[in-house]
């Protein structure tokens, strides 16, 4: 889980700041065929605690995948890197990004931009044939 505790960053005045967290994401994030990370997901963010107790969360989520290529089966890696921005609210009702009790969790923010950001396919490279027949 990967949690920031609000009520620290506020205790020691740090109301803006950078981070930089690594996120070991499910592999059901994945609907490519045959396809895994090959490492841990990183995030790098910078955070900004406004007054109201919201908190401002902007920068990327990494990561590569490895696998098959989904055109022709050969072995195919990718580096992606995605958009994190969330804005969460301090709240005890809440649908989106909130949290509660001065602690802010944000595996739901960074699982949605791993989606976000997940190609629909991986390849071997832009000179992939597909797979060939013999006949």
């Amino acid at each position: 889980m990967m949690i920031i505790d609000i009520r620290k960053l506020n205790a020691q005045k740090k109301y803006v700041g950078s981070m930089e967290l690594e996120y070991s994401a499910p592999e059901t994030l994945i609907e490519i065929p045959y396809v895994k990370f090959s490492a841990p997901v990183k995030i790098s963010f910078d955070y900004e605690i406004f007054e109201d107790d919201s908190v401002e969360i902007r920068g990327t989520v990494s990561y590569r995948l490895e696998g098959q290529c989904s055109r022709c089966l050969k072995a195919a890696s990718q580096e992606v890197v995605g958009e994190l921005d969330a804005l969460f609210e301090c709240k005890k009702d809440f649908s989106d990004y909130g949290y509660t009790n001065g602690v802010l969790n944000l595996t739901k923010a960074v699982e949605d931009a791993i989606m976000a950001s997940m190609p629909f396919s991986v390849s071997c490279g832009e000179d992939c044939e597909g797979i060939s027949y013999l006949g």
